[in-house]
């Protein structure tokens, strides 16, 4: 044991010893690569040819960090480009496939009129139900029309009836439009009341 214990000193001075060689070692040869010659120079040109490259070699670092710069700028931009990119994508593809089951929830509307049966009716009411609660959990919002004043903007005005007491306001609504996510989706067709 006495005898490892004096190994690993000696053995730690080698190493050390080693290191410190190829410290020197890899410093000449940066000297070396430097092109400057030692030996046929004076104090002062040697001096003043290693400032000359070391004012180069920070020039150089210096655009090696602009560029490095640049480099992550336009990484950042084109992750947060994707990243828009990828939620676009995203929403048009649920706005395409929600759009295309929108003429499902009309048909359901449609087919509730010729319902008679009560259990039959009260099936399907659960069933759309459910249709309308998966699809407003992607954003899905019926346009509230009924009785509400006319806005061009979420409402397309197909019907116009006589009447007084509801001029200018929505009397029916034929087909219901939904947003998606805030933005519309499809209008509300409506009937409008007007009076001359």
């Amino acid at each position: 044991m006495k005898d490892n214990k004096k190994k690993q000193p000696e053995t730690l001075n080698e190493e050390v010893k080693a290191e410190e060689g190829l410290e020197e070692e890899s410093a000449k040869v940066s000297v070396e690569d430097l092109g400057i010659d030692r030996d046929e120079m004076s104090d002062e040109d040697y001096i003043a040819a290693l400032e000359t490259k070391l004012g180069e070699a920070i020039h150089e670092a210096g655009e090696c960090k602009l560029v490095a710069q640049r480099l992550q700028a336009d990484f950042d931009n084109y992750r947060k480009r994707n990243a828009t990119i990828y939620e676009d994508s995203k929403a048009l593809g649920q706005s395409i496939v929600i759009e295309k089951l929108l003429t499902v929830l009309d048909n359901c509307d449609l087919a509730r009129k010729y319902l008679t049966d009560e259990a039959a009716l009260t099936g399907f009411n659960m069933m759309e139900t459910q249709i309308l609660n998966a699809l407003s959990g992607f954003g899905l919002q019926e346009v509230e029309a009924e009785g509400k004043d006319f806005d061009a903007k979420t409402m397309n005005a197909v019907e116009r009836e006589r009447s007084e007491e509801h001029a200018g306001k929505v009397i029916a609504v034929l087909q219901k439009g939904y947003t998606l996510n805030g933005k519309l989706l499809r209008p509300a067709n409506v009937k409008v009341g007007y009076f001359e």
